[in-house]
């Protein structure tokens, strides 16, 4: 089993290092102690999600020999969370975004996001299990 630790500073600023060996830090706003100094950790979370599904369409992409084909690539989450503790989050939407070369295959761009979702993302599926509306769609814009 793996193991990783977040340390207290003050406030309400912690301090970690990934298994990766990076720093983590996260922290809260005044109004709760803190000073402001690093994302929230719900923040965290949703930027896992668009992290891991992102990198997993730009592996796919990179496979399929289309990658240079795209010149712009963005996960967009848009999301509610519950008003009463916990917070959970209640409704997931995510948005692949591209913008490509004129000529690129849909079809494979396609392929790519939803391999993602129904596959390989661990935080899409962890999430799908959870939040009670979880959806995505794909946006392809080409471009001159």
């Amino acid at each position: 089993m793996k193991k990783i630790s977040m340390e207290f500073i003050e406030g309400m600023l912690f301090h970690g290092r990934s298994i990766s060996e990076h720093d983590i830090f996260m922290d809260s706003v005044p109004e709760f102690q803190g000073r402001d100094t690093a994302p929230r950790p719900m923040e965290c979370f949703i930027h896992a999600l668009a992290g891991c599904t992102g990198m997993d369409v730009v592996s796919i992409l990179r496979k399929m020999k289309i990658l240079d084909m795209v010149k712009k690539f963005e996960v967009q989450v848009e999301y509610e969370r519950a008003t009463e503790h916990p917070k959970v989050y209640t409704k997931i939407h995510v948005i692949y975004y591209f913008e490509t070369e004129k000529g690129i295959p849909h079809d494979k761009v396609e392929k790519a996001c939803v391999l993602s979702q129904e596959r390989y993302c661990p935080a899409s599926a962890m999430l799908k299990k959870a939040v009670p509306e979880f959806d995505y769609e794909i946006k392809i814009v080409e471009i001159e």
